[in-house]
């Protein structure tokens, strides 16, 4: 109340998420939620349309393209009021928005990496949202001869991801990930892949869509491909705010559990690493032969 947002949200944080991790070691968390959501913060929180959007899912789920969008912009809408703004700026620039912004930022490394070396390459993002790692990497160039298949399960991320890059060789494939590991997999008409990505599709996948997915995804490698994945770490910063106020719940898991998943793949984990702040564990996996 006095403007001192990102002072108050530092002081926030990390007691609210040791509170968060007690209360569910003890079966408290239902309590601590109702105590939570009947205090005055929490309407305050929810003038930030950062938080607004995770607890009211209008497209049906926490974590949607637009959140990303607004993490990787830094503006809140123009109807926001001066308390929502200045939470916003607060909720997007703290360490778990830091990481999304890395996340992007390596992606678009990838991405630049296989188009430079492989000719012809082509790039698969699974639960791709917007895309935005794209925007200045090396597949916009006139020169790029290969292609970029964005698959999404969001008609409206996939219809954003069209008009974005409709100038460039990315085709938009409107599919989601039931299909593809399902018992008919859709996945045949896809092709083989020098790199695959899937930036934050695994943070809400059970275990066991998870390892069928990772099976999958590399099988789709070409000799000598790439397969990166990343997910939330169970003790990234912010985890009680996320989980009390803004009801965004992600399945995390830590560097032997993401190992786990690839177990018995036909593409050996190459690295497994935290991103420098310490929120977001990597899978790196390469597909034997030569790129």
């Amino acid at each position: 109340e006095t403007g001192a947002f990102v002072a108050a949200f530092r002081r926030l944080c990390g007691p609210l998420s040791a509170l968060w991790t007690e209360a569910r070691s003890t079966q408290r968390d239902d309590e601590l939620l109702a105590i939570a959501r009947a205090h005055r913060l929490y309407g305050l929180a929810q003038q930030d349309p950062f938080t607004e959007r995770a607890a009211n899912k209008p497209r049906g789920y926490a974590g949607d393209a637009v959140m990303m969008d607004y993490i990787y912009s830094g503006s809140a809408p123009v109807n926001t009021t001066p308390t929502g703004a200045g939470i916003f700026a607060a909720t997007t620039r703290c360490a778990t928005g830091l990481s999304v912004r890395y996340r992007r930022a390596l992606l678009r490394s990838v991405i630049d990496e296989t188009a430079s070396q492989v000719h012809g390459a082509r790039i698969l993002s699974v639960a791709s949202g917007h895309c935005r790692e794209l925007d200045g990497s090396l597949i916009q160039h006139n020169w790029f001869e290969g292609e970029v298949v964005a698959l999404d399960q969001d008609a409206l991320s996939c219809a954003e991801v069209q008009r974005a890059q409709a100038q460039h060789r990315v085709r938009v494939v409107e599919r989601g990930v039931r299909a593809l590991v399902g018992r008919d997999s859709a996945s045949q008409d896809l092709g083989q892949f020098d790199l695959i990505y899937s930036a934050g599709l695994y943070d809400y996948l059970p275990d066991a869509m998870a390892q069928r997915l990772t099976a999958l995804l590399a099988s789709l490698l070409r000799p000598g491909g790439r397969l990166l994945l990343a997910n939330f770490l169970p003790a990234c910063s912010g985890r009680g705010y996320m989980e009390m106020i803004m009801d965004w719940h992600l399945i995390m898991r830590n560097k032997a559990e993401m190992l786990a998943l690839c177990e018995g793949t036909s593409a050996p984990v190459a690295d497994c690493f935290h991103d420098p702040h310490h929120n977001v564990v990597y899978v790196d996996m390469r597909a034997p032969g030569a790129a």
